[in-house]
């Protein structure tokens, strides 16, 4: 992995923390990822851009929910991990 897709991801992971420790907003998590995904496109193949931007947009869809019903908390849940998750395979 270069030092440049190392950076970015270790920015999603650490937003991720974030996000879990109730230091940053729904919305507001929604956005960094767009942007850190977006960052990510001319260093990272697109098989994997194409991955985590489909979780992002997993997020998004209920970010722009006021209140999270259970099942938009399962998705947002789901999703997070399987982003985690994607980031750790590319570590590997």
């Amino acid at each position: 992995m270069n030092i440049c897709v190392r950076f970015i991801s270790d920015g999603i992971r650490d937003t991720l923390a974030h996000y879990r420790r109730d230091d940053l907003p729904l919305h507001r998590l929604s956005w960094e990822l767009h942007t850190r995904i977006d960052t990510l496109v001319p260093h990272a193949p697109s098989v994997w851009i194409d991955q985590l931007r489909d979780l992002q947009r997993r997020v998004a869809e209920v970010a722009i929910t006021p209140e999270l019903t259970e099942g938009e908390h399962r998705t947002l849940d789901e999703s997070l991990t399987l982003l985690a998750d994607v980031l750790e395979l590319a570590h590997s």
